[in-house]
């Protein structure tokens, strides 16, 4: 595929397909994620780890086209980027690598892979692995997969966005891992993956390899429902700069080779949000258990035992009212002689009232109301009553 000239268009389709999708911004943690991470003074000492990360974005050993392995995982080892162009000393395009799912951007001025060994003649052939910004580099840096190395310019940082391969839609992967070189100190060299909703799924570091030319990688994937739509490579304590320098600096000076991940998949939207649940506007209904119709006096006198089981989660009142008028027990039902307050439950309440001695006096024949009234969680109120005749 031909490369598309990188500019605002991409990165403003990249950024509106993610806020149409409407991702709310939740961190994905269903599971711990897998990291492989190794370094040494040679290939071999971070290889094993690289494998084991092959295998968990799915395997693969037969490469495709444009880094494809069985459409499990992809890779990009810089090699094909071709002379002058797209090399040392001219400048990467960041979207050379859509075709495989990927488009890099930068803080910086720009990206540099360097050159090879097979620049044209009327170019230095041995201004290898960046030496033509400094001297030091072709000893300082070293190639997992000869020959060609990656760095950003004038920056430390790069973000790696995933995309449907050939296409500026953007996608997810289970997984990412990167090759470093001369990582000195642990700490400064860092991988951070995002999700679509660019929540951060966690910051990984790169471990320090003794020596110049050394190597580290770090690879992180998940397998528990987290994807990634975005990495972030921080490389180093201290960046390439597009100028030569004569001499290396004394900061930690890192640059990568091989980027490793799993085939990037469609954006899967979160499904949408439930509707809200309708408004409740029906009392709850209320069952009595254990209330007579008659009662002596002196049964009423020791306590009312009534059985009470709303339909569901309610407050109750329950109140035994007499009538009053002065001091002389009428019909009006305005005396409270008992009461008690329950607060929310939907389980059956026994209630024992007791009325006040005081309150009935010398009366024999009488009645009283059993008054319920049941609010439930909305505000919904029902009230309940049943007569009782008290007899001597």
């Amino acid at each position: 595929m031909s490369p598309i000239t990188p500019g605002r268009r991409l990165s403003a389709s990249l950024a509106t397909a993610a806020l149409a999708a409407g991702f709310a911004g939740t961190a994905s943690a269903e599971a711990a994620p897998r990291v492989r991470a190794a370094a040494g003074v040679d290939a071999a000492s971070i290889t094993a780890a690289r494998d084991a990360f092959r295998a968990d974005l799915g395997g693969g050993t037969t490469a495709g086209a444009n880094g494809s392995f069985g459409g499990l995982r992809r890779e990009i080892n810089w090699d094909g980027v071709p002379d002058v162009t797209a090399s040392d000393p001219g400048r990467f395009p960041s979207n050379f690598f859509l075709a495989r799912g990927a488009f890099f951007t930068t803080p910086g001025t720009g990206f540099l892979v360097s050159a090879d060994d097979d620049t044209p003649a009327d170019l230095d052939p041995d201004l290898v692995r960046f030496s033509s910004l400094n001297g030091t580099y072709s000893t300082a840096f070293a190639a997992f997969s000869p020959q060609r190395l990656f760095t950003p310019l004038d920056s430390r940082v790069t973000d790696v966005h995933f995309t449907l391969p050939a296409t500026e839609t953007p996608a997810t992967t289970s997984g990412f891992g990167v090759v470093f070189t001369d990582v000195d100190t642990t700490g400064p060299t860092t991988l951070q993956l995002f999700d679509a909703g660019g929540v951060s799924l966690g910051s990984f570091t790169a471990p320090a390899s003794a020596g110049n030319g050394g190597f580290s990688f770090v690879g992180v994937s998940f397998d528990a429902g987290e994807r990634v739509s975005r990495a972030r490579i921080t490389t180093g304590d201290t960046a390439v700069t597009s100028t030569s320098s004569p001499n290396d600096g004394p900061g930690d000076i890192v640059v990568m080779d091989d980027f490793l991940y799993g085939e990037p998949q469609p954006v899967v939207a979160p499904p949408p949000p439930p509707p809200p649940p309708a408004a409740d506007t029906t009392a709850p209904r209320v069952n009595l258990t254990g209330v007579p119709r008659k009662v002596d006096v002196e049964a009423l006198k020791r306590g009312l035992r009534v059985g009470i089981r709303p339909n569901e989660t309610s407050r109750l009142e329950v109140a035994l009212l007499g009538s009053a008028r002065r001091a002389t027990i009428t019909r009006s039902f305005n005396l409270t002689l008992a009461s008690r307050k329950l607060g929310l439950s939907n389980a059956k309440r026994t209630v024992r009232l007791r009325p006040s001695r005081r309150l009935i006096g010398d009366a024999e024949r009488f009645k009283v109301q059993l008054r319920v009234i049941a609010t439930d969680q909305a505000g919904n109120r029902r009230t309940v009553t049943r007569k009782i005749n008290v007899r001597p």
